[in-house]
């Protein structure tokens, strides 16, 4: 098969850093590589850039907006002066643009089957010559319902028309099926959890490598990723445990900023350090060193670093949304918070008695190797992709 994945990120040092769909094309890419399908990863970045590696072709057009300067200037200039449906007329045009010159890709290259993700909703005004599926990992849509963020109209417009002219849907989660159901009255059938690679994800045992009493997260800074519950939970912790540490890993230089600055106290500061964003073998490194992983995000679709970090035979503690209690079942393979008391109570009874926890670590790598490994989502991927063209 010849597979396309278009996207603006992916997880490569050529590349800007990127998220975790990212993360999710570069195992997708390189595991179906490795089964002898002929890969192509095709999208736009702020600059040019044409490469193979590891058998798969690279290709990045200039993003629109760099490309064709005069355009968004003028987008600029008549949204300041409240011609909102400047940004729409922008939206599709860019759209479009992106839609022609994938198809002048796909029938160079001769490619069977394109994947491609919702958010934003690049694909809007793809023709389905070649089929395209989409795969939801978030959404505009899912930040402004779920979250509250700021209404992104337009982008969210694009997002609704990408999903309703797609003919091939799948959901990484029963969460985010139901998501895209309540936000855009579409129904989602093919579920699909997203696998991580757990022979890379090794927990390495040596007693020394972990540091007492220490609490690491990893993900993007945020207000949305629960980040200042964190840092809160932290300032009462710190004040109980004065070799407690707190460690905060991703992108996000503004918001630790305004961590640093405003929620964590002088004491829990000293205690606490922000690595920033590291690629895959700097993250792993660095997380065998951790005693607890904490994830307290407000509302998630699917989380890949929680899978990451149960694959290391990490304690887990997150929040208590749909998405997370798909996969930690809790006290057994994971433990579930609903507020910050109850973080402060966990992460105390795990520092004061280690040993008790350790089941629930070893727990938590048996089940990602038998519900979440990257090898059951490729062959569960395969199976709608044969499908599709079979058709």
């Amino acid at each position: 098969m010849r597979i396309l994945f278009f996207t603006n990120e992916y997880s490569h040092p050529n590349l800007p850093n990127s998220g975790g769909v990212g993360s999710f094309l570069k195992i997708m890419s390189e595991s179906l590589s490795q089964q002898g399908h002929e890969i192509f990863v095709y999208g736009f970045s702020k600059k040019p850039l044409e490469f193979e590696d590891k058998g798969i072709h690279f290709k990045f057009i200039k993003k629109y907006s760099k490309q064709f300067r005069f355009n968004e200037l003028k987008r600029s200039i008549t949204s300041k002066l409240g011609y909102k449906k400047a940004d729409l007329n922008f939206l599709i045009k860019e759209r479009k643009y992106y839609a022609k010159k994938l198809k002048t890709h796909c029938i160079k290259n001769n490619i069977d089957i394109i994947e491609s993700f919702v958010f934003n909703g690049y694909t809007a005004f793809w023709d389905n010559s070649t089929p395209l599926v989409l795969r939801f990992h978030g959404s505009r849509g899912f930040w402004h319902y779920y979250l509250g963020a700021k209404k992104d109209e337009f982008k969210i417009k694009m997002e609704q028309i990408a999903l309703k002219k797609a003919k091939h849907l799948i959901a990484v989660s029963k969460f985010s099926a139901d998501a895209v159901k309540k936000i855009y009255n579409i129904k989602i059938h093919n579920i699909i959890y997203n696998g991580i690679d757990s022979s890379f994800f090794y927990p390495d045992n040596r007693e020394h490598k972990i540091k007492k009493q220490s609490l690491y997260y990893f993900g993007t800074i945020s207000k949305a990723k629960g980040v200042d519950i964190l840092c809160e939970v932290f300032n009462t912790i710190s004040k109980k445990f004065p070799n407690a540490s707190l460690n905060l890993i991703g992108r996000g230089q503004g918001y630790w900023e305004y961590l640093s600055s405003e929620v964590l106290t002088s004491t829990a500061l000293k205690k606490t350090t922000y690595h920033g964003p590291k690629n895959q073998n700097q993250l792993t490194n660095l997380l065998q060193e951790a005693n607890i992983c904490v994830f307290p995000s407000l509302n998630e679709n699917f989380s890949l670093a929680i899978e990451e970090a149960m694959s290391l035979e990490k304690i887990v503690i997150a929040s208590n949304i749909p998405a997370f209690k798909e996969i930690i079942i809790d006290g057994e393979n994971g433990l579930i918070a609903n507020n910050k008391k109850d973080y402060i109570t966990l992460i105390s009874n795990i520092f004061e008695s280690p040993e008790s926890y350790n089941s629930i670590a070893r727990k938590a790598r048996k089940d990602i190797l038998q519900y979440y490994s990257k090898e059951k989502m490729i062959e569960q991927t395969l199976i709608l992709y044969n499908s599709i063209l079979s058709i």
